[in-house]
């Protein structure tokens, strides 16, 4: 697996989503999710995998899935290890039961 050592992108909005909810808002995370339409899926790819964060990885793919990236369809989510139960990213909030984690009821 390649190492990427340098700043990117992609390992930055990973980064972001590292400090949701507590740092950063989902409504936030979710924008700027919005406005990245040319992410690298090599780059995601051996990001992801080198990811041991399952809330960081759950709500990548929410997120992505949610904006309809066109870089998504690359991504197989089954090759990553995405743990097992639920997550409570959001408190109070709703379940969303495809990537098992809670996110706000609003959206």
């Amino acid at each position: 697996m390649p190492e990427i050592t340098y700043s990117c992108v992609e390992k930055s909005y990973l980064e972001v989503l590292k400090e949701v909810p507590k740092h950063v808002s989902f409504e936030h995370a979710d924008a700027l999710l919005q406005g990245l339409h040319n992410l690298s899926p090599r780059k995601l790819d051996a990001l992801l995998k080198g990811c041991f964060n399952v809330k960081v990885k759950r709500l990548f793919f929410w997120l992505a899935e949610r904006n309809q990236q066109p870089w998504f369809k690359y991504l197989r989510p089954e090759e990553y290890d995405l743990g097992a139960g639920k997550r409570v990213v959001a408190v109070d909030g709703r379940l969303e039961s495809k990537w098992q984690i809670t996110v706000p009821k609003e959206m």
